[in-house]
């Protein structure tokens, strides 16, 4: 996974910290994130988006995000042993064969999974940034989005600490973690973490 912070629109305004926000736009390139991990970025609306095209771009043999929890891990189906590697190759194959049946792509594309890998620009102002940080950089997030806003982060900072030194998960920000029951119970390290980052 790649994240390059593009451009920052940062107007030469004297507003109080709350209301700059609101007034300052971020453009990030991610490269190399699946598409389940898109599907949750474009959740968060109040934002411009533009993803690579699944309809004109050949998926052959289409790169994809492994988890962890499935690497060296093997199932049966059909009597064989197949791991994830095999599957997404079973898939490309399968993608392929109905692009030269005459398939369109833009219908082969159906048969792949959320697993591939995807290019995407957006942009965001900053308070929907900071909303953005403080739920996705949470423990409790999914482990993929968690990485991606956690570089986003340290880009945001290295450009504009007095916005985004503070910003962190909900525990890091205000002292208290908003999960309620569902807590990861690592409050310290998350803050000491997001301290140091």
């Amino acid at each position: 996974m790649r994240v390059i912070l593009l451009d920052a629109n940062i107007p030469d305004v004297n507003l109080e910290k709350r209301e700059l926000e609101k007034h300052i736009f971020f453009t990030f390139l991610v490269d190399g994130i699946s598409r389940a991990c898109s599907h949750q970025l474009v959740r968060h609306r109040p934002a411009s988006y533009s993803q690579q095209s699944q309809r004109y771009v050949s998926m052959k043999d289409f790169p994809y995000v492994k988890p962890e929890s499935v690497r060296d891990k093997f199932v049966l189906s059909e009597n064989k042993k197949i791991s994830f590697d095999d599957v997404m190759s079973f898939l490309g194959n399968v993608y392929e064969a109905f692009v030269e049946a005459g398939v369109p792509k833009e219908d082969a594309r159906f048969v792949l999974p959320n697993a591939c890998a995807t290019r995407i620009v957006f942009t965001m102002n900053g308070r929907e940034l900071v909303h953005f940080l403080k739920l996705r950089t949470c423990n409790r997030a999914q482990w993929e989005i968690r990485k991606m806003a956690i570089k986003m982060l340290k880009l945001l900072r290295d450009k504009m600490p007095e916005i985004f030194d503070r910003v962190g998960p909900g525990c890091f920000m205000t002292g208290v973690c908003p999960e309620g029951e569902k807590t990861c119970g690592k409050q310290a390290e998350v803050v000491s973490f997001f301290e140091n980052l």
